[in-house]
């Protein structure tokens, strides 16, 4: 009997199936990656911009160190709200996507 040669070519035919379907996962999971680290980056960015307001530092100084960071990014500072006296939120925006971070005065 001869199976060893419908064996070998039915390997084959999994590989073909199998190798597109692995590809598009091993993507998907970079692409996962890359918006986790972004994510990260944005809000690590935001607590900076926390610190600095809390070291009263000019809005002049946190433009020119954002803009070195990540240019044309954008933030806003949110006094008060629901929280308590003297908290403020950085909200941090950046192409998609934004970050915020909590401080207190």
């Amino acid at each position: 009997m001869h199976l060893q040669k419908s064996e070998r070519g039915s390997a084959t035919a999994e590989l073909v199936v199998a190798l597109p379907l692995l590809v598009t996962l091993a993507l998907v999971g970079i692409r996962f990656l890359g918006d986790a680290i972004e994510s990260e980056r944005l809000r690590y960015v935001a607590e900076g911009i926390v610190q600095a307001v809390i070291r009263d530092e000019s809005s002049s100084a946190i433009n020119r160190e954002l803009a070195k960071t990540l240019p044309d990014a954008r933030y806003w500072i949110s006094e008060g709200g629901d929280g308590p006296e003297g908290e403020f939120v950085v909200t941090l925006r950046y192409r998609a996507a934004s970050a915020s971070a909590r401080g207190y005065r």
